[in-house]
């Protein structure tokens, strides 16, 4: 029996855990031979599953094992350790880049950032599971309201630098790393299930008047909860790599510009313009740079979709 995403983590003693019957998660005192630690020394390891299914309990509150991330049960995220367990809904994204395919691509390459590490990955029917290691630091969202003004602009230039620089890997489809498809919704927006083949993005691309030779490679998702930032010593760590793959260059900075799920996410403030300025300065930076944009040919064309999906008339073709 499949269980809530967001359930997918069973106790079975204070040194081990369940993770959705498909492995388990355990804890021992030495972090020699272990795939990632802790701040207190204690090292942790991936096992199988028992033949018979253990006796579990829910996370009890004093579990240093915590869910900081659920999102509708579709996904969720817990900490353990020095490491980050992510559990995702397959739905419409089966035949998409999985995202340990690209971390481990970016692995592969010199980079001017941090990303996370592969500590494992699973599948079963309906979830995919996969283990990070945690980068240091915090993320911008929380950071950004106690920087100085010099501070926020350089974040700014740094994360449209690194549009920059991933802009440099280049194909001629429109795909994740692998060749799969490129799970980004804003590129099919108000339809379910979406519709991620390539010949279906580059055609709604293509309608939105964005140039198709040759597509750059970005991660398509730079909210300022996937941005890591270290104050000290100015480092970036990027996170989160889902919707990464091959884009029209002009949706580096479109996304950036239309996308409110790129927004700070403070729940105690309710000024759109507020949380909306990180994306509208990168955005803004990456047009001094040269990265064109289609900012209301892309709103005019959610409207459409918006009312033609109240009309039950958007069909995958």
């Amino acid at each position: 029996m499949t269980c809530h995403v967001r359930d997918s983590v069973r106790q079975i003693d204070p040194q081990s855990w369940l993770i959705g019957g498909e492995f388990v998660v355990s804890r021992r005192r030495s972090a020699q031979g272990s795939l990632w630690g802790d701040s207190h020394g204690w090292g942790y390891t991936i096992l199988d599953p028992p033949p018979f299914p253990p006796s579990t309990s829910p996370l009890p509150p004093e579990s240093h094992v915590r869910l900081i991330h659920d999102a509708g049960d579709a996904s969720a995220v817990w900490t353990f350790g020095h490491a980050f367990l992510k559990v995702k809904l397959v739905q419409d994204t089966n035949t998409a880049t999985e995202e340990h395919v690209t971390l481990k691509w970016l692995a592969e390459r010199k980079l001017s950032f941090a990303v996370p590490s592969v500590l494992y990955h699973a599948q079963d029917d309906d979830k995919r599971y996969l283990i990070v290691s945690r980068l240091p630091g915090t993320t911008l969202n929380e950071a950004w309201r106690s920087m100085s003004d010099n501070e926020k602009e350089y974040y700014v230039n740094r994360i449209a630098d690194i549009c920059v620089e991933l802009s440099g890997w280049e194909s001629d489809a429109m795909t994740g790393v692998d060749g799969k498809e490129l799970p980004d919704n804003w590129l099919d927006p108000c339809r379910t299930p979406h519709d991620f083949r390539a010949e279906t993005l580059k055609g709604n691309c293509l309608q939105l008047g964005m140039e198709c030779s040759t597509f750059v490679f970005g991660h398509n998702d730079l909210g300022p909860s996937n941005i890591i930032v270290d104050r000290e010593d100015l480092s970036v760590g990027i996170i989160d790599w889902e919707m990464a793959g091959f884009v029209p260059r002009g949706w580096i900075r479109t996304k950036f510009d239309v996308s409110w799920g790129m927004d700070f996410g403070w729940r105690d403030v309710g000024d759109d313009l507020l949380l909306a300025e990180w994306r509208k300065r990168v955005a803004e930076r990456l047009g001094a740079t040269g990265f064109p944009e289609v900012n209301n040919s892309w709103k005019e064309w959610f409207n459409m979709r918006y009312k033609m999906r109240a009309s039950h008339r958007i069909e995958i073709n």
